[in-house]
């Protein structure tokens, strides 16, 4: 086992949250089982969809109505997006991270001590991590805090009074604020089959 995943792991079991489950194998992507590249890249392949639709919603409803309207795009469309791949693809997925703004986007327990250990760390230095969940695998991506994030996620006293009235009434225990360009925002996570259904 690489000195990098043990401190990695050192880490996340340090802070570990009572009642939270440790992932008993976990690697990074680049250090992943050559076996699972497979479920990896499937995996990958519906981040990056689940990505692209958001942002296609994100920035037609930034140009229609500016950040307040766009809300709604996280706060709908988001889970949307998530349940319609994640029955074309016979996978979970969704978003999570360590400052939540919706509470059912909590963590799953597998992810919440990687999620916890990488949090405020910089996107660009965090590339992702693979979990065995024995016939699945756990599959994190980070999302990197970018400029148009900050309409709804910079700090909350630079936000637009709309968009801070709108947070306040949907989200009263909002937690995602603060984030600076570069770090990681939050995680695409996947849970994906081994062995496809195509393989069986």
């Amino acid at each position: 086992m690489s000195r990098i995943r043990l401190v990695v792991i050192a880490c996340a079991l340090a802070i570990l949250p009572a009642g939270a489950q440790a992932p008993s194998k976990v690697w990074s992507i680049e250090n992943a089982p050559r076996e699972w590249r497979v479920p990896v890249s499937r995996a990958d392949l519906v981040v990056v969809s689940l990505q692209q639709a958001l942002l296609a919603e994100l920035t037609e409803e930034l140009e229609k109505g500016g950040p307040g309207h766009a809300i709604d795009v996280c706060h709908l469309e988001a889970t949307g997006v998530a349940y319609r791949i994640a029955r074309e693809q016979n996978i979970a997925t969704g978003r999570t991270s360590d400052r939540l703004r919706n509470p059912t986007n909590a963590p799953r327990p597998w992810a919440a001590p990687i999620v916890a250990a990488h949090a405020g760390r910089k996107a660009s230095k965090v590339n992702g991590f693979v979990v065995d969940l024995g016939d699945r695998l756990g599959v994190l991506r980070p999302i990197a805090h970018q400029p148009v994030c900050g309409n709804c996620h910079g700090p909350a006293d630079r936000l637009n009074p709309a968009v801070r009235a709108a947070l306040a009434e949907r989200y009263p225990a909002d937690q995602a604020l603060g984030f600076r360009d570069g770090e990681i925002r939050g995680w695409f996570w996947v849970e994906i089959p081994k062995v496809s259904d195509t393989a069986k």
